[in-house]
Parts: C-alpha cells; structure tokens; sequence
C-alpha cells in the first residue's frame, strides 16, 4: 500500500509540473500575441519590432556618457543596463554592466595596399597535357590551394619568378610548405607538358595590390585595422598569407556605379614608392588587415568601440572617401541585427540613406571595404560587402570583434 501511495504521490507531482510548464507557455504566447500587445503598449511598440526578431532580445542604455573629447586618454569607463526581453516585448530582466571601451581614431581614409606574401602561396591546381595523359605531380605530392611554399631543395623563394625558376628541373624537388601554420615537405618530380616545358601543376601568387578603406587606429599605438575582410586571391577566393607590405595614400578619382549584377567600383590612383608609404601592414586576417601607421591621420576624430549589444536599428554615419583624398561622414540606417560568432556571420545591415552618397556611387561599391559607421558616439561596425542586387545595402563586421582580434 505504502509503495502504491508513493508512486500516485510521484506521478501526481509530475503531472502538475508539466501543467505548470504549459500553463506558462500559453501565458507568455499569449502576452507576446499582436492584440494584446497592441493594448498593452500601442501599436507603435509592435511596429518597432523587425520581421525575423530573435526570441531573447536585448536592449541597452547608457549609464554614464563619456565626458570630454577623449583626446588624453585610450580608453574610457563606461556601463549599461541591458534589458532582455522575450520575443522582442515581454521584458525578462536587467543586468547592469560596467567596463573598459578602447578608443580609436574613426579614419575612413582611402589607402593603397601592397601585400607581399611569405614564399609564395599555391591559390590553384590544374592538370598537365603530356603525352601520356593528364596529370598533376602537386596533387598527387598532396599539396592544395592555400599552401605557402618557403622552399625548394634548400633555397628560400622569394617572387613567382624565383618559384619557376627552382621547379625548372626535371628531377624530384624537395619543397618546404606550410599548412594552417603547421610545416611540412613534399617531393613533386616536374613534368614536360605538350610544348615541352616543365611544370608540377599550381598557379601561385606572391603579391597583390589594390585599393581599400582604412577603418581605425589606436593613438598612441598607431597600430590600424582596415578593410573588415581579409586580403584574397581575386581568382580563387584563397586568403592570401602576408608576408608583410605597406600602405599608401590613395585620391579617388571616379566611380563605377554597380548594374547587372556586378558590385561597382572606386577608381583611385597611389605611389607605392618608399618614401610614400603612411604604414607597414603586418597580417592579413579573416577580420582585416593589421599593420602599424609611421605618423596619425589627419582629422581623425575619436570614439569608443561600441560593444555588439549597443548597436541599435536606426540612424548612423559611415565615414568613407568618395572622391579625393579626404573622408567624409554619410547618413546610413542599420535595418538588421545579427549574431556574430565568425567572420562569415556579418555583425549587422545598413542601408544608405545619404542623397548625395547614392547619387554619387549608388550606395556601396568596392573600394569602401573598412568604412568604419558610428552611431550614438561609437564606432560599431565597420562595412565589409555590398548587396549586388542592391548596392544601397551593406553587410558590417562588429566593431569590437575586429578590434579584439586585430589588436
């Protein structure tokens, strides 16, 4: 009897749980439901929720704003209380925050980047014609787009040029390479093709250059990050491994609006000569590029790096060089939020809002990659791809991720 009483007991208890579980559930559907918010808050409530919000969302208000210009210090104190809330309205909690935001010098500028790569990097394979059949010596050695050849038989590569000048023998080589920073070797025996000239079967590039927008840097450090996307071979789509380069300054001289499809493009002219270069770049990352400034930018005002919660649906300026050699601030609007957990999620979505900026390029065009966008005081993205079907729309990288792994 005793134990019978026990299992109702139990059973009993497990019943009113799972009451309880449902009974909740159908409270907070039907308190996040459009009617009844609609009574509860307005309609303007519901209308300031974006279609697709996430369940948990959070909201954040400033406890302290930053005083004074910010030109005596990197960094400043500051807090926020951050509202959760389920499905956009029912609010949950509060937690108060307080940290330490670096400051950065906001640039915008338009530079020229010259990257040299280490050894020389394999950014393609492809089968050679013999008399034989086709074949691949490099595939079959192992070797894959990606990898950095330091070496051949001992002797360190320096240019492509040197790199076919050491594969043009027609014996085994011993090739040092690298691999996700790790080191191996491979012995790849070159090939006659139909002409008679010898190859083992990769197309490599040693350098690049091109044009792009430099998004911030530390005062005191000068240490810089730009572009919000790393530097990748325009054929293959490989992120090109740095062996080390400059920056230059760049003067747009024209734009090609994007149609059909195809992203538009700034037409700008740069010296690479030694005496020109602002800066030494140092990596090339998923992030961005990272180097090092010889002097500070002109007219480079500062802000905080806004944290990802503090980005807010509405109104911000994206400072970007259109035309010239000299930055100026544009009207955009961030229209979507999202959750960034790698480079390959875009932190959030803005659209361009300035007349003057559509007027003149369409929206975004390539060139402006690593235009940095400030909202409320605060850097918080910076600008990284264009919408080709639609070039007045942008995806950023959050501000914060791409200084924490670029500083």
């Amino acid at each position: 009897m005793r134990a019978g009483r026990a299992a109702h007991t139990t059973g009993m208890k497990m019943i009113r749980k799972w009451t309880s579980a449902v009974l909740c559930a159908a409270l907070l559907l039907w308190y996040g439901s459009p009617p009844v918010q609609r009574l509860l808050c307005g309609a303007s409530a519901l209308e300031s929720v974006p279609e697709g919000a996430p369940l948990l969302s959070t909201t954040q208000s400033p406890l302290g704003a930053v005083s004074g210009s910010g030109d005596e210090r990197l960094s400043d104190r500051t807090g926020a209380n951050i509202d959760i809330r389920f499905l956009g309205v029912l609010p949950l909690r509060t937690v108060e925050t307080v940290g330490t935001q670096p400051v950065v010098a906001a640039s915008g500028r338009a530079i020229g980047i010259r990257m040299q790569t280490r050894g020389v990097q394999i950014v393609g394979l492809g089968g050679i014609r013999t008399g034989f059949g086709t074949v691949n010596p490099a595939a079959e050695a192992g070797l894959k787009a990606g990898d950095v050849v330091l070496s051949v038989d001992g002797e360190s590569v320096k240019s492509s040029a040197d790199f076919l000048t050491h594969c043009n023998k027609e014996e085994p080589l011993l090739l040092l390479c690298e691999r996700n920073g790790n080191r191996f070797r491979a012995t790849v025996t070159p090939v006659r093709d139909s002409d008679g000239a010898l190859h083992i079967g990769v197309w490599v590039r040693d350098s690049t250059s091109g044009i792009g927008t430099l998004s911030f840097y530390a005062p005191e450090s000068l240490r810089f990050a730009a572009l919000g996307h790393g530097v990748s071979d325009v054929d293959t789509g490989v992120l090109l491994k740095s062996g080390g380069g400059n920056i230059y300054p760049a003067t747009v001289t024209g734009v090609e609006r994007g149609s059909g499809g195809q992203a538009g493009e700034l037409i700008g002219v740069f010296s690479m000569a030694d005496d020109a270069s602002i800066g030494t770049l140092k990596e090339n990352t998923p992030y961005g590029i990272a180097g090092t400034l010889n002097r500070p930018g002109a007219n480079a005002p500062l802000y905080p790096i806004a944290s990802p919660g503090e980005v807010r649906l509405g109104e911000a300026e994206m400072r970007s060089t259109v035309e010239g050699d000299a930055p100026k601030s544009f009207r955009v609007r961030v229209i979507r939020l999202d959750v960034q957990a790698s480079p390959e999620t875009n932190g959030f979505m803005i659209e361009v809002i300035d007349r003057d900026l559509v007027a003149r390029t369409g929206g975004i065009v390539q060139g402006m990659s690593g235009s940095p966008v400030v909202q409320n005081g605060k850097v918080i993205g910076v600008v990284t791809h264009v919408f080709l079907s639609d070039s007045t729309r942008g995806y950023c990288i959050d501000a914060q991720q791409m200084y924490e792994n670029l500083f």
